[in-house]
């Protein structure tokens, strides 16, 4: 019998007034990565105040853009490089903590710095981190599960459009999460859908692309079931500290999923999606999801049929089960305010296919790129990518065969 790794922080505090459990970790001095909005909120003043009143020294990289650059992750490394943290603190969505993770790999190993982004890529993960400092990672967001994962994207400026690459390493997962509701609870309900929207995508697309097991698919439907539960109720009444909660835990647990499993197409085009016309990325996962699964019926149709059944979809026989579960997943984004097709998001259809062909071109290169990444992944070609982004501008899928 084969056994696998699954590696999570070594602590996780959670629930409301978790960010109190900051004082359970030691540094002496603490470099808080986050962005501008995050700053405006008075959230990082909060640490600030807890930090500074055990004497620890702090100092604040807040200048981190949706989807950040190469250049604001060495950015990082250089305020890091002077300042000699002994803990950095990643706080904010996904963008922040995965800019972080990025200036903390550079800052505990300086001669990557030398390196492009893509060449990063290729030496992390024979690489050692925590040397230096621990990272902390505090989401504000809920959806994008960076705070338990072994992955940065990062994105590099030098290609048109924009290349999301993805540095994973083990060494990468945080030394401490803490998820506390009460910060994400002035996220407005468009943020709030959107990267909802990408913990309930890490989650199916986790549970029906990994190698079975009972504790990564225990977390996946785990969450999916969080998502579809109180999701709604997060985007209508952000207020609601119950929901928030809900979703804050939802995002966890499929983060530490996906983080000991697979994601593929999905993320893969999403990825793509968003690079070339910097749409949110958990409305972008929405809009690639059910194309992508319909896609995936043939080869994964047992785990589609197993995750219909998990979540209480059923039908008369296996393909009208998997119907009905995409059926279902474009009726829980309009529930949401999330639109079912690329169309629908008010993306001009010129400059749609003026992007097009180079858009099928770098999914194919990339998500060919991961099939030796995990069992069940297959090659794919340019005609079955450009028939997933066409479902995908019309909100339609592929007949199930």
């Amino acid at each position: 019998m084969s056994y696998r790794p699954f590696v999570v922080p070594r602590n996780i505090y959670y629930g409301a007034g978790a960010l109190e459990a900051l004082n359970n970790v030691p540094g002496k001095r603490a470099l808080i990565v986050t962005d501008p909005g995050v700053t405006s909120l008075g959230i990082v003043d909060r640490l600030k105040r807890i930090l500074q009143a055990r004497k620890t020294e702090v100092t604040v990289f807040d200048k981190v853009e949706p989807d950040p650059s190469g250049e604001t992750v060495w950015s990082i490394y250089s305020l890091a490089r002077d300042f000699k943290p002994d803990l950095f603190i990643g706080l904010g969505g996904g963008s922040s903590m995965d800019a972080g993770k990025g200036g903390w790999a550079l800052y505990e190993n300086p001669d990557l710095a030398g390196m492009s982004i893509a060449e990063v890529k290729q030496e992390l993960p024979s690489r050692q981190l925590h040397k230096k400092a621990k990272y902390v990672a505090i989401p504000t967001t809920s959806g994008t599960g960076s705070e338990v994962t072994r992955v940065a994207v990062i994105t590099d400026h030098n290609f048109d459009p924009h290349l999301k690459i993805a540095w994973v390493s083990v060494e990468m997962v945080p030394d401490v999460a803490i998820i506390d509701p009460e910060l994400a609870s002035s996220m407005p309900p468009s943020v709030t859908a959107n990267t909802g929207f990408d913990a309930l995508v890490h989650a199916v697309e986790s549970y029906v692309l990994s190698d079975p097991s009972d504790i990564v698919d225990s977390l996946d439907i785990g969450a999916a079931k969080l998502v579809l539960e109180w999701l709604p109720e997060a985007v209508a009444n952000g207020a609601n500290m119950r929901a928030r909660e809900k979703m804050h835990v939802a995002a966890l647990e499929a983060g530490m999923a996906f983080g000991n499993g697979a994601l593929w197409v999905v993320h893969v085009t999403a990825h793509e999606l968003g690079s070339s016309f910097r749409m949110p990325h958990g409305l972008t996962c929405a809009l690639m999801l059910v194309p992508s699964l319909a896609f995936l019926y043939p080869s994964h149709k047992a785990r589609l049929v197993k995750l219909a059944s998990e979540l209480g979809i059923g039908g008369g026989d296996d393909k009208a089960r998997v119907n009905n579960l995409l059926d279902s997943i474009d009726e829980f984004k309009l529930k949401v305010q999330i639109p079912v097709s690329i169309k629908a998001a008010g993306l001009e259809e010129s400059v749609y296919q003026g992007r097009i062909q180079q858009i099928i071109d770098r999914s194919v290169e990339q998500t060919n790129g991961r099939v030796a990444s995990a069992p069940g992944l297959f090659p794919v070609t340019e005609e079955q990518v450009r028939e997933l982004f066409a479902h995908a501008w019309n909100g339609t899928r592929a007949e199930l065969k």
